[in-house]
C-alpha cells in the first residue's frame, strides 16, 4: 500500500555543477561540520521522515514525495517510509562525511509488493557530479522490497568541508523508492574496528544419517585431502538427519556419532534437519488409526491434462487400505484432480503444510530431536567445544509439486499412470486443510476457474508457513548456551544456535506464479529466523537469483543450507554460486551429492582466489590512444558473471583531471550498467587505474562497451596504451569489498531482530536482561551493530531460567545473591528469584562430590533440596547449607 504524505516544496530546483560555496541553501550549509571519528557512521537521513529529512536540509521539488508504505515478504509484514522519486522529479540532502577519509554511500531502495517486477531509472549526483545511473531500461527483479547498492569516493572537493551533498533525480514514469541513504566515513576500517567480519563456511553434506562410518570417512578423506580452505573459508560436515521418522535414542546415538567424526577428522559438524523426501513420516502411525503419509495429508493437485479419474485416484497406505480421492474431496472432486504419487522418488508422497494433526507431529519431533541436541550441546559447553556444532536450518524445502508448460517437478512416472499423457500444468497444493485456511484469510482456492490475484498471492505467501513453523519449532526448543564461569568471572555467549535457525526454501520458480519476478527466496523470510535458501541463480531455475539474494540480505545473515551439486555439469556455474553467495554475507553453504574426487574441481578456485578476473588484457604496449577526451573498448564477458571493478592501463600527459568510466550493455550504448567518477586526485600519475562499482552481473559471451571519459574543459589529458588495438585492461570481482558491504548490511539487521525477539520474550523479573537490553538499543542507535547483537545475545543468556556452568572453585552466580563452591564440574540454573522471599535452582553436578552453597537475603526462609527440608547454617544475612552429590546427578533447590 502506498500512501503520499504531503509537504511543501523547499525549494524549487537544485544546481548541478558549480562551487559547493554557491550551492549553499542557507548560512548552515557553510558551518563546519562535526568530527566524524573513522572508521564510523558519519550520517544517515531516514527518507520520508518529516524530521530527519529537516534535519538534512531535504529539498524536493517535481515528481517526489514522502510516502509510508506496507511491505510484505514471507511472514514479515513491516511500515516504512520512504521517499519517491519518478521522472521531472528530484530531492536533494545533505550528509556528514570526513574530511581526508574515504566517503562510501549506501542508498537503501525500497519496492512495494506491487511493483516488483518493473522498470524505473533514477541518478545520483555528487555534489553535482553525477556518480551513478539507474538504466530504466532494467527491470527490477524482484524478489524482494529492500535492496542496497554503494557509491564511493576519495574526492577532496566533495570531502573537504565535511559534508556532501546528495541528490537523486528522476528519470521514469515509474517511480524509484529510497527509504534511507547511509554515509560511512572509511567503511572497511569501521568493519574491522566492529570486528564484522565472519569466515564463510562450506558444510559438505556427507548422507544420509543411516550410510556406514566408512562411507562418511571417504567423503571426509577426500575433504581434508583435496578441499582447500583459508582463514576467510572454513570447512565442516553435515548429515541428513531424518529426525521425523528416528527414536530419540536413535537420534542420540547419531548425534553421538557425528561428534565422533568431528573430533576424528578435526572439523565442526551441522546435523541437516530433514522433515521431506527421506525424512517424510508417511509410515509412521498418526495416532487415530492411520499413517501420517495417507491421502489426508497429502498435496492435492489440479491439472488439465489429468485424465486417471476416480478408478486411479488411490492411494494404498501401508496398512493395505485403498483410499480415494472422491472421499477426501467429496462434491468439489472432478477427474482433473490428482495426486504426487506415483513419483520416480520411491513413490514418496509430497505432503500438505497445513494439517493440524501432521504439523503437531513435526513439531514433537522437533522438539525430541532438541532435547538431545540440548544434552550434546552442554556436554560441549564443559569441554569447551561448543564449536563443534553448526547452525541449523527448517528441515523443509516448501516445494509445491508442480508444474507450468512442462516445467517443475519431475513428473514422469504419473505420466505412465496417466495413460501416457504429461501434466504439463500442474497446480497446488488443494488439499481441504489448505483450502480451508485459504477460506480463514478470505481467499477461495479453486484451480478449476483459473487463479485469481487474491489466489496467487495466498499460494505465494503459503509456502512461507512451514519455514515459519520449523523456525518457531527450532527457536523455542533450541536450548541457550550457557553463562560461564572462568576464574570467578562470568563470561557470555556472544551468539546462541536459537538465533542463527536459517530457513531452507527452494528458490526454484514454482507455483504459483513460475516467474523469476516471484522467486521463492522471498518466502524464506520469517520471524525468529535467518534468511536462507537452497539457492541456485542458474537462469533455467531462477532468473534474477543473485539480485534475490541482494534483497535477502537485507534481512540478515543468509545461508544457502542446500547447494545441489547437480545443478550444472559446468564446475564455472557452481563456483559462481559460491561467489554470490560469499559476497552477500553467507555464514555458510552446504553441498549436497557432490561427488568424491571432483568437487575440488569447482570450490577451490572460490577459495583460492577472492579477487579473481575474467577478462584480462595485459600485454607489452605496442601502440597508444592519445589526444581524446572519450576512449572506448568493447569486451566479451567470461565464466566469472560478476563484476565491481575494471582497472585500466594509462599515463597522464597534461594536466590532472577527473574521469567517469561508463559499462553499456553493447556497444550501440542502449543501456547503462554500471559506472564510476574518479576524481582527479584519485587517478595514478603512470600505471594501472582502479575503477570500482557497485556489483553488477555481466552475461557470459556477452559483449559490452567500456567509455573512459575525461570530464571538464581542459584539454586531453590522458595516454592509453594499447596492444594489438586493444586498450590494456582487467575486469574483476572484488568478493571481499563487496561482502565488507553485506557485513554492514547484515550485522545491523541481525542486531535491530534479536533486540525485538528478545524484548518480546522478556518476563516481569527479567530485570537484567531489560538493563542489557536498554544498552544494545543505545549501541544499535549509535551504530555499533555487532557491540548490539552481542548485548541482545547477552541479554537472552540473562533471562529466566539463566543457566549457568562452572569447571570447578568457587562462582558467585551475579545477578543472584547465590555462591557455589565445588571441586567438580557443575551446572546451576535459575528458574525463579524473588529478592527475599523465593529462589528456586537447579545443580547438575557430573561426579560425586561435596557442593557448598551460600546464599545472601534468605535469612528466616525454608531451604530444600529435592523437596526435602535441609538444615541450614545462617551467619547475618548468609544462609549456608551442602550438598553431597553421588555420581552425576540433578537437584533441586527451593528457598521460600
Amino acid at each position: 500500500m502506498r500512501t503520499a504524505i504531503a509537504m511543501a516544496v523547499l525549494a524549487a530546483s537544485v544546481p548541478l555543477a558549480g562551487d559547493k560555496a554557491v550551492r549553499a541553501r542557507d548560512s548552515e550549509a557553510t558551518m563546519s561540520a562535526p568530527v566524524v571519528l573513522r572508521g564510523s557512521v558519519a550520517d544517515r537521513v531516514r527518507l520520508g521522515d518529516a524530521e530527519s529529512e529537516a534535519a538534512h536540509q531535504l529539498t524536493s521539488d517535481g515528481g517526489s514525495e514522502m510516502q509510508m508504505e506496507t511491505i510484505e515478504q514471507g511472514q514479515l509484514t513491516e511500515r516504512v517510509t520512504a521517499r519517491s522519486v519518478a521522472a521531472g522529479g528530484r530531492f536533494t540532502a545533505r550528509l556528514q562525511a570526513a574530511e581526508e577519509q574515504p566517503l562510501t554511500l549506501q542508498f537503501r531502495e525500497l519496492r512495494p509488493n506491487d511493483a516488483w517486477g518493473a522498470g524505473f531509472g533514477f541518478r545520483v549526483y555528487l555534489d553535482g557530479q553525477l556518480h551513478y545511473v539507474r538504466d530504466p531500461a532494467s527491470p527490477d527483479p524482484g524478489g524482494g522490497p529492500y535492496s542496497s547498492f554503494f557509491l564511493e569516493t576519495r574526492d577532496p572537493e566533495i570531502l573537504r568541508d565535511g559534508w556532501v551533498e546528495v541528490t537523486v533525480e528522476g528519470t521514469d514514469a515509474e517511480p524509484a523508492y529510497f527509504s534511507d541513504i547511509w554515509s560511512y566515513a572509511d567503511l572497511t576500517r569501521m568493519v574491522t574496528r566492529q570486528d564484522m567480519r565472519v569466515p564463510d563456511r562450506l558444510v559438505f553434506v556427507l548422507g544420509q544419517d543411516y550410510l556406514s562410518d566408512e562411507l562418511f570417512r571417504e567423503r571426509l578423506d577426500d575433504i581434508k585431502e583435496n578441499i582447500h580452505s583459508s582463514d576467510r573459508v572454513g570447512l565442516g560436515m553435515g548429515f541428513l538427519d531424518y529426525f521425523t521418522v528416528r527414536t530419540g535414542a536413535q537420534m542420540a546415538a547419531n548425534y553421538q556419532r557425528y561428534l565422533r567424526l568431528s573430533r576424528e577428522y578435526g572439523l565442526p559438524f551441522a546435523i541437516e534437519s530433514t522433515a521431506d523426501w527421506e525424512g517424510t513420516p508417511r509410515g509412521i502411525p498418526d495416532g487415530k488409526g492411520g499413517y501420517f503419509g495417507d491421502l489426508q495429508y497429502q498435496q492435492i493437485l489440479w491439472s488439465p491434462q489429468d485424465q486417471t479419474g476416480p478408478d486411479k485416484d488411490v492411494y494404498v497406505n501401508p496398512g493395505g487400505e485403498t483410499q480415494r480421492l472422491t472421499d477426501l474431496l467429496g462434491e468439489d472432486y472432478e477427474q482433473h484432480y490428482g495426486l504426487s504419487v506415483p513419483n520416480i522418488w520411491g513413490n514418496t508422497p509430497w505432503l500438505t503444510w497445513r494439517h493440524p494433526d501432521l504439523n503437531a507431529y513435526y513439531e514433537r519431533k522437533a522438539n525430541e530431536s532438541l532435547e538431545e541436541v540440548g544434552r550434546l550441546l552442554s556436554e560441549l559447553q564443559r569441554q569447551g567445544e561448543a564449536w563443534r556444532i553448526l547452525p541449523f536450518s527448517t528441515a523443509n524445502e516448501s516445494v509445491y509439486w508442480s508444474k507450468r508448460s512442462g516445467i517443475g517437478v519431475a513428473d514422469r512416472a504419473y505420466t505412465e499412470h496417466n495413460g501416457g499423457v504429461e501434466r504439463r500444468d500442474l497446480y497446488a497444493d488443494y488439499n481441504p486443510y489448505t483450502v480451508a485456511a485459504a477460506a480463514e484469510d478470505g481467499v477461495t482456492l479453486d484451480p478449476t476457474d483459473g487463479l485469481s490475484d487474491a489466489e496467487k498471492a495466498w499460494l505465494y505467501k503459503n509456502q512461507s508457513h512451514h519455514q515459519q513453523l520449523f523456525a518457531d519449532a527450532f527457536y523455542w526448543g533450541m536450548p541457550r548456551e550457557r553463562i560461564q564461569v572462568i576464574d570467578g568471572r562470568l563470561v557470555y555467549p556472544k551468539d546462541m544456535l536459537r538465533h542463527n535457525i536459517h530457513s531452507e526454501i527452494y528458490s526454484r520458480m514454482q507455483e504459483p506464479y513460475y516467474s523469476g519476478v516471484f522467486p521463492s527466496t522471498a518466502q524464506g523470510v520469517v520471524e525468529r529466523a535467518r534468511p536462507g535458501a537452497q539457492y541456485i541463480s542458474l537462469n533455467n531455475y531462477n532468473p534474477g537469483g543473485f539480485y534475490h539474494l541482494q534483497k535477502l540480505r537485507e534481512f540478515g545473515r543468509i545461508a544457502n543450507p542446500n547447494l545441489e551439486s547437480s545443478v550444472s555439469g559446468h564446475p564455472p556455474d557452481k563456483t559462481l554460486l559460491l561467489r554470490q553467495a560469499y559476497v552477500n554475507g553467507s555464514r555458510y553453504t552446504s553441498p549436497y551429492n557432490w561427488h568424491v574426487g571432483s568437487a575440488a574441481e569447482w570450490i577451490n578456485p572460490f577459495v583460492d582466489d577472492l579477487m579473481p578476473w575474467d577478462v584480462v588484457h595485459d600485454t607489452e604496449p605496442d601502440g597508444e590512444v592519445s589526444g581524446q577526451i572519450i576512449v572506448s573498448q568493447e569486451l566479451t564477458a567470461g565464466e566469472l558473471r560478476l563484476a565491481n571493478r575494471i582497472d585500466a592501463r594509462l599515463h597522464r600527459d597534461g594536466q590532472p583531471a577527473p574521469l567517469r568510466l561508463t559499462i553499456y550493455n553493447a556497444p550501440d550504448k542502449t543501456q547503462v550498467v554500471a559506472m564510476r567518477h574518479l576524481a582527479a586526485s584519485e587517478i595514478v600519475a603512470d600505471g594501472w587505474v582502479a575503477f570500482s562499482f557497485p556489483i553488477v552481473e555481466l552475461e557470459r559471451g556477452q559483449t559490452y562497451l567500456v567509455e573512459i571519459e575525461q570530464l571538464g574543459d581542459g584539454s586531453p589529458a590522458y595516454v592509453f596504451p594499447t596492444a594489438t588495438g586493444s586498450l590494456l585492461y582487467r575486469v574483476g570481482l572484488d568478493l571481499e569489498a563487496e561482502r565488507d558491504r553485506s557485513m554492514v548490511i547484515t550485522w545491523r539487521r541481525d542486531a535491530a531482530d534479536a533486540i525485538r525477539h528478545v524484548t518480546a520474550d522478556l518476563t516481569p523479573g527479567d530485570t537484567d536482561a531489560q538493563h542489557t537490553l536498554a544498552a544494545a538499543r543505545r549501541a544499535l542507535t549509535e551504530h555499533r551493530y555487532v557491540d548490539a547483537y552481542r548485548l541482545a545475545i547477552k541479554a537472552d543468556a540473562q533471562r529466566l531460567p539463566v543457566s549457568y556452568y562452572s569447571a570447578d572453585g568457587t562462582s558467585t552466580l551475579a545477578p543472584f545473591p547465590l555462591t557455589v563452591q565445588s571441586g567438580t564440574a557443575l551446572d546451576v540454573d535459575v528458574r525463579t528469584f524473588q529478592p527475599n522471599r523465593e529462589l528456586a535452582f537447579a545443580i547438575t553436578t557430573y561426579a560425586s562430590g561435596r557442593v557448598d552453597i551460600a546464599v545472601e537475603g534468605f535469612a528466616d526462609r525454608d531451604v530444600f533440596v529435592d523437596s526435602k527440608p535441609v538444615r541450614a547454617s545462617r551467619d547475618g544475612k548468609i544462609t549456608s547449607f551442602r550438598i553431597d552429590s553421588v555420581g552425576p546427578a540433578r537437584h533441586d533447590i527451593r528457598i521460600r
